[in-house]
């Protein structure tokens, strides 16, 4: 499913806008008189380090729906400057050798996303980030900050399909995350990362473990991509019911399916996303009494088992089942049309 850009991400956590507009507990806080003294490029560091967050919030901002706005700029390009215009700022700040991990932190965060956001992504890129990024969860940082570098450790590892060091690394950020909504999406995360990996049973504790951390106010938010990875595991998990019932609740939060499709997310394997598709066309066809609309539903689910059996490597290990899904939509499509036809 798609993973919070800090997704999902997650499923998953905003720590995105962490790394846009510091969250309080990592505020930018001008250096004291003593710290200057002993290190005089700490308030340059700090300056440089906002820029570099206003060139990030201004990328996240550029995320529209739209390649184009009103004005007829190119969105699309301009995400891209802004992306080199922070790294820029953030080399400047002293890059992978500066002595403030906030500064490293961010530069792991413009890495991975100059190599993720490619088509097709760029290894060199996301090996790179992976390299800063050590550097702060291995070190001393405050616990705010080590929790985001192994998070975004776990973004990385995700785009490169390294799965035993995504799970490990959502693991470490668990031991350092306190809040709850945000523990939610670090366990919705791994459990990602263990369907990956063929873990089912651990998938489908994950996602309950992530709904279980929330407030019911905090399910609107957080628990509804949560409820749509339970969905696909369940369903991959033999129980097709219980798969589509779990679409329907996550839908009584989010009835037009916004949360799966912002931009902050991706889906790994991106052929992964015909799948949710498919599940998600199918539990509309049988929550409507409209014929029109549950014949379009119908086919639009059966074009998700299609599309997802033709993207699909041959070693998917879920291509079997999809097979048995598309079958099985369409015998129960012709079924039900055919008996409302007789009504």
């Amino acid at each position: 499913m798609k993973r919070r850009g800090l997704r999902a991400a997650f499923v998953a956590l905003a720590l995105a806008v962490a790394f846009v507009m510091p969250a309080p507990r990592e505020a930018l806080a001008a250096p004291s008189v003593w710290t200057q003294a002993r290190d005089p490029a700490a308030a340059s560091r700090v300056t440089l380090l906002e820029e570099a967050d206003q060139f990030l919030l201004k990328h996240d901002l550029a995320q529209s729906e739209s390649l184009f706005d009103a004005t007829g700029v190119d969105l699309l390009r301009m995400r891209d400057v802004y992306l080199l215009e922070a790294l820029k700022r953030l080399e400047q700040a002293g890059g992978a050798e500066s002595p403030d991990p906030r500064v490293r932190l961010r530069l792991g965060h413009v890495l991975r996303r100059l190599g993720q956001d490619r088509k097709p992504p760029n290894p060199g890129r996301i090996e790179e980030a992976i390299r800063v990024l050590l550097t702060v969860a291995h070190g001393s940082a405050p616990p705010a900050i080590t929790t985001s570098a192994w998070n975004e450790l776990a973004i990385a590892y995700a785009v490169l399909g390294k799965r035993d060091q995504e799970v490990h690394a959502y693991g470490e950020a668990l031991a350092h995350e306190p809040l709850g909504h945000h523990r939610a999406v670090l366990f919705a995360n791994r459990a990602e990362s263990y369907m990956g990996m063929g873990r089912l049973d651990d998938a489908i504790q994950g996602y309950r473990q992530a709904l279980r951390s929330l407030l019911p106010i905090e399910m609107f938010q957080y628990g509804v991509t949560a409820l749509w990875g339970l969905a696909v595991a369940t369903d991959r998990d033999g129980d097709l019911d219980g798969a589509l019932a779990s679409i329907a609740l996550a839908r009584a939060y989010d009835r037009d399916d916004r949360k799966i499709h912002e931009p902050s997310w991706f889906f790994s394997p991106p052929h992964d996303e015909a799948w949710y598709d498919a599940l998600g066309a199918w539990s509309a066809a049988r929550s409507t009494d409209l014929g029109a609309v549950r014949a379009e539903a119908y086919t639009r689910a059966i074009e998700g088992w299609e599309a997802y059996l033709e993207r699909a490597p041959d070693d998917d290990r879920w291509a079997p089942l999809g097979r048995v899904r598309l079958e099985a939509c369409k015998k129960e499509r012709d079924r039900v049309l055919s008996a409302a036809r007789r009504r």
